[in-house]
């Protein structure tokens, strides 16, 4: 009997454990001979772009198959299309990722119109780095200090509604008193960039500090900009006389704002899939992504682009995003409406 019942308990865990080990065959040779497509939600030479090249010259090494990995970039709304595209229309078999805005999720849960995701549903692969944004104003225009900024207009180059460089300074407007003026139909940090340079705006409101060392190094050395604030729950170590935005707000609602939208700016860098790609070929993704963060070739590459690697997992942004869930409604509202969303 004892003999019996081993035997019955052998033959059950083997109908059990075979279908997983099929899936998992089929997930290991199903990578082979294709193309994974990262999708950026920006034009070519700003921070989402470069990361993801980066990350594309290492990371299909570490994908069973090896498949090659191409970027690709799909402008428009400040990322909104190129999320929507991944969610809701490229294929959902885990050769298309995400590279898109860090402010998307907060977008989604404020309203934004255009939102065709939930990022409740989003399957996080991780974050390559992420950085405190800044508010930048070129030296020529004599602005040097966020107190500056309130006693005239000031333009700043935009790049759609959901953009960085379009949410920080409506909520300095609103909860602090600034008076910047938002140009829009610039298509990400280098098209704004070139703008500054040729005189067309005077500053830019949402370049990541890491972006700005890496492209920009030389603006940084010369004093060609004055940082005025920088958007980040800690001071980034090169900015100690930078004010937050957290610390300039008046009031405990202004705060809870504030503390919102800089929620995104701890996401940073991050790529994910579609809701539907299946279960073994994320946790391939992911094992991908994490292996090629610590590749020495990709670090020091890295170093050499002078872009920070400072990863983040997949499960430690989607806990992330369940914390802000928590966030009141009426300060989503006000939020919403102050960003015009």
């Amino acid at each position: 009997m004892t003999r019996n019942w081993i035997r019955t308990l052998v033959a059950a865990a083997a109908l059990i454990t075979a279908p997983l080990a099929v899936a998992q065959e089929k997930a290991d040779t199903f990578y082979k001979g294709k193309t994974i497509n990262i999708l950026v939600g920006f034009g070519p030479g700003g921070g989402y772009d470069l990361y993801a090249r980066l990350l594309a010259r290492y990371m299909g090494k570490y994908i069973p198959g090896n498949p090659d990995v191409v970027v690709q970039n799909m402008v428009g709304a400040g990322g909104v299309r190129a999320a929507n595209h991944v969610y809701a229309a490229a294929a959902k078999d885990g050769t298309y990722i995400a590279a898109v805005n860090q402010g998307t999720p907060m977008f989604q849960m404020l309203g934004g119109k255009g939102a065709q995701y939930d990022p409740a549903k989003f399957q996080w692969l991780g974050s390559m780095a992420h950085s405190n944004n800044t508010v930048y104003v070129w030296s020529a225009s004599g602005v040097t200090t966020l107190e500056a900024a309130t006693k005239r207009e000031i333009t700043l180059a935009g790049s759609g509604v959901i953009s960085d460089a379009n949410i920080y300074p409506a909520i300095l407007n609103a909860l602090v008193g600034t008076r910047f003026k938002i140009i829009n139909g610039y298509q990400g940090t280098n098209d704004s960039n070139l703008a500054l340079e040729r005189g067309e705006v005077e500053g830019r409101g949402g370049g990541a500090y890491s972006s700005l060392v890496s492209t920009k190094p030389d603006w940084l050395r010369d004093k060609k900009i004055a940082i005025i604030c920088q958007i980040g729950f800690e001071k980034e170590p090169d900015l100690p006389d930078v004010p937050l935005l957290v610390d300039v707000v008046k009031d405990e609602e202004a705060r809870q704002i504030a503390t919102l939208v800089t929620l995104p700016t701890a996401i940073g860098y991050n790529h994910w899939v579609a809701p539907e790609v299946p279960a073994e070929r994320v946790a391939i993704l992911r094992k991908a992504y994490e292996d090629a963060l610590k590749d020495p070739e990709l670090i020091a590459e890295a170093r050499k682009q002078m872009l920070e690697i400072r990863p983040k997992t997949g499960p430690e942004i989607t806990a992330m995003l369940a914390k802000a869930s928590a966030i009141p409604q009426p300060i989503l509202d006000k939020t919403a409406k102050i960003l015009g969303w």
